[in-house]
C-alpha cells in the first residue's frame, strides 16, 4: 500500500515547530459556524461501552496483533447527534451521504453532522484557527493526516481547556483503544500530554518499509548482472560497483550517460543512506539522544568522515551535480526513461512509482560495512503514531459517545469499509489456506485496488489501527504478487536486522507555545545551513578534509545558538511523563 504516508517528518518536526495557537473568545454549545448546525445535547452513552462480540467465522494467523473483526451494539441509548470538522477529499465525496458514514451510523447509532474544511495543509489549518478563534467549534476535529502537534494539544488541552481529557473516558469505555495501548504501548505514550492527560484519540498506521523512509539505496540488478558484481557489502565494494557502472556502458547502448549514483536532494538527501555506515543518522533534523541528552549529529567527527566519502565519490564523477538542484519531475523522467540510465538511487520515493515493472528490478543495497564494519539503518520507531488526529472540544455536550465513535472506529470491519468500501465490493474476508503478504494466513483480501470509487469510502481519513499484522494479512496471489510483497521483503532482509536501538532516537516532544516558537525558528536555520554543507561538503566547494573549512561550519553552528537549540528539546525531552 505504497500510498500509505509516514509522518515522520512531522512528528520529528513537532518538538521543533512553531505553533499559531489564537486566542478563544467563547466555547460554547451554540452555532457551529462552518454548517449553522447545533450541538445535540441529546444521547446517552452505553454503560462500559458498546457489547463488543468477536466474529468467530474471520481467520488470523498465528500470533495475530492488531484489530478484531467483531460485531458491535450501539455506543447510545437515546439518539445523538455529533458535529464533526473534517478535510475535503474527493474520494470520500459528500461525507453526509457517504456510504461508510451510512454503515457506521447505523452500527452505532449516531448521526453527525460533518463540517468540511479545506482540503488539507495550511488552509485546513487556517480554517481550524478560524473557528476556534471565534469560539464557534464543532465537538470534533478529526484530520486523516496532520493533526495538532503535542505542543497544540498541550496548549489547547492543559492550558486553555479547550480540549477534553480522554483518559477517564478510554478507560471506562473505549474497549478497542485499550487493546491498541495494550499492542502498542507508545501509542499512549507519544499522545500522553506532560500534565498525564491524553488530549486525543490514538492513530496507528505500522507499515513496516515506512519505518526506514528513505534511509536504503536500490541498484538496478541487471547493470550489476551486467558488470559481473553482486550487490556491494562494504563502502570500498560500493565505491568500485559505481566506477563499473561509470566506464563500463551497463545499458549497451554506447553512451556515457550512466548515472552511477543520485538522489532528488530536496527530498532524500545522501546522508540518509552512506552515514548509516559512519553513525547513527536520524535524518532532518538530525537529533538523536546520547545516554538521555539531546545532541546533534552533523558536527560529529563520523559526519566528518561521511562527507569525505561523498566528496571521494563526487571527486570521480559518481555523483552528478544535477543531483543538488534536480526536480522531482526531472528525478521521474530519469527513472522511467525508455533507456535505463540511473544505476543507483538513495531513497525508495521520486524515481519510479511502485506499479512499474522495472520497479521490481531494483534490489535494495542494506548500510555498508564502514570503519571498523559499523553498519545501521535508520528506522523510525515513532512513525507508526499519528498525533492530534482526533480532538473532542468543549463544546461536546457527550464527549463519552464521541469517544466511542473513534473507538467503534478501530473495529477491524469497519477499519476495512472505511479503507476499501463496502464487504464484496472492495474486499472480503480470506479462505483458509490463502496467504498474506508475510506468508501466513491472510485475513482479508482486496476485491478492487484502493480507493474505493468516490463515495463508498472514507479512504485513510478517519483514525486508524493499521497494524503491522494488519498489513501483511493482506491476501496475495503467490504467483503474481504486489508490490506490497516487495517492500516487505526488501525491508525486512536489508534494514530491518541494521536497525539501530530505540533508545537513540529522540522521541515526538512537546513545548510551550515560547519555547516552540524559538525552537521552530532556530531549527529552520541550523537544518537549512546543514542542507546547504552538505551539497558544498560533498561538490569539494568547502573541502571536508581541510581542518579549517570543518571549523567554520562547526563555528558557524554555534553561532545560530544550536547550543540554545538543543538545550530546548532537551528541557522538553525531560518533560515527557515517566522521564
Amino acid at each position: 500500500m505504497a500510498t500509505h504516508l509516514s509522518r515522520r517528518g512531522f512528528l520529528k518536526a513537532a518538538a521543533a515547530s512553531a505553533v499559531a495557537v489564537p486566542t478563544i473568545a467563547a466555547c460554547n454549545g451554540g452555532d457551529s459556524g462552518a454548517s449553522g448546525g447545533s450541538h445535540a445535547a441529546a444521547g446517552k452513552p452505553v454503560a462500559g461501552g458498546p457489547k463488543t462480540t468477536p466474529n468467530p467465522n474471520v481467520l488470523y494467523p498465528q500470533g495475530y496483533i492488531g484489530p478484531i473483526a467483531s460485531t458491535k451494539g450501539p455506543i447510545t441509548t437515546e439518539p445523538a447527534t455529533l458535529t464533526v470538522a473534517v478535510p475535503a477529499d474527493i474520494t470520500v465525496g459528500d461525507w453526509n451521504k457517504n456510504a461508510f458514514t451510512d454503515w457506521f451510523t447505523k452500527r452505532t447509532g449516531v448521526k453527525v453532522k460533518f463540517q468540511v474544511m479545506a482540503s488539507g495543509g495550511s488552509d485546513t489549518m487556517t480554517k481550524v484557527n478560524a473557528m476556534i478563534s471565534s469560539g464557534n467549534l464543532p465537538d470534533i476535529f478529526m484530520f486523516p493526516w496532520s493533526g495538532f502537534t503535542p505542543s497544540q494539544l498541550s496548549i489547547y488541552g492543559s492550558q486553555q481547556k479547550l480540549f477534553v481529557p480522554l483518559n477517564k473516558i478510554i478507560d471506562e469505555y473505549c474497549v478497542e483503544t485499550k487493546r491498541i495501548f495494550d499492542a502498542y504501548p507508545d501509542a499512549k505514550k507519544v499522545i500522553t500530554s506532560p500534565d498525564g492527560n491524553i488530549y486525543c484519540m490514538p492513530s496507528v498506521n505500522d507499515c513496516f518499509h515506512c519505518h526506514t523512509h528513505n534511509a536504503g539505496a536500490f541498484v538496478y540488478q541487471p547493470w550489476l548482472d551486467q558488470v559481473g558484481l553482486k550487490v556491494p557489502e562494504s563502502l570500498d565494494e560500493f565505491e568500485n560497483m559505481l566506477v563499473e557502472f561509470k566506464n563500463g556502458d551497463p545499458n549497451k547502448n554506447g553512451k556515457a550517460d550512466e548515472i552511477p549514483l543520485t538522489t532528488q536532494m530536496s527530498q532524500v538527501t545522501l546522508d540518509s543512506f552512506i552515514m548509516g555506515s559512519f553513525m547513527y543518522n536520524p535524518g532532518s533534523p538530525w537529533l538523536a539522544l546520547n545516554e538521555g541528552k539531546v545532541d546533534c549529529v552533523f558536527d560529529k567527527d563520523e559526519w566528518r568522515e561521511g562527507l569525505r566519502y561523498l566528496n571521494k565519490l563526487y571527486q570521480q564523477g559518481l555523483v552528478p551535480k544535477q543531483t543538488f538542484t534536480q526536480t522531482s519531475d526531472q528525478m521521474k523522467k530519469l527513472g522511467t526513461a525508455k533507456v535505463v540510465t540511473l544505476g543507483t538511487v538513495v531513497g525508495r520515493r521520486g524515481f519510479l512509482t511502485v506499479d512499474t515493472p522495472r520497479y521490481w528490478e531494483y534490489s535494495p543495497i542494506a548500510p555498508l560495512k564502514g570503519p571498523n564494519g559499523f553498519r545501521q539503518t535508520t528506522w523510525d520507531y515513532y512513525s507508526s503514531y499519528y498525533i492530534g488526529n482526533f480532538v473532542i472540544t468543549k463544546a461536546c455536550k457527550i464527549p463519552e459517545i464521541a469517544a466511542m465513535w473513534a473507538d467503534s472506529q478501530y473495529e477491524l470491519e469497519s477499519l476495512n469499509r472505511a479503507y476499501l468500501g463496502p464487504e464484496g465490493v472492495g474486499w472480503t474476508w480470506a479462505k483458509k489456506g490463502e496467504v498474506g503478504i508475510d506468508g501466513r494466513q491472510a485475513v482479508y483480501k482486496y476485491l478492487q485496488p484502493p480507493p474505493a470509487k468516490p463515495g463508498q469510502s472514507w479512504y485513510q481519513d478517519g483514525v486508524l489501527y493499521w497494524s503491522k499484522d494488519w498489513f501483511m494479512s493482506s491476501a496475495i496471489d503467490p504467483k503474481k504478487p504486489e508490490h506490497e510483497k516487495k517492500l516487505y521483503e526488501d525491508t525486512n532482509s536489508a534494514y530491518y536486522p541494521h536497525r539501530q536501538p530505540e533508545e537513540l532516537q529522540v522521541p515526538p516532544l512537546t513545548m510551550s507555545e515560547a519555547d516552540s516558537a524559538q525552537a521552530g525558528d532556530l531549527s529552520t536555520t541550523i537544518n537549512n545551513y546543514v542542507t546547504q554543507m552538505e551539497a558544498k561538503f560533498v561538490m569539494g566547494e568547502v573541502d571536508p578534509n581541510n581542518d579549517g573549512d570543518w571549523t567554520d561550519y562547526t563555528d558557524t553552528l554555534q553561532k545560530m545558538h544550536l547550543s540554545d537549540y538543543l538545550e530546548l528539546n532537551q528541557r522538553s525531552y525531560e518533560q515527557r511523563p515517566g522521564e
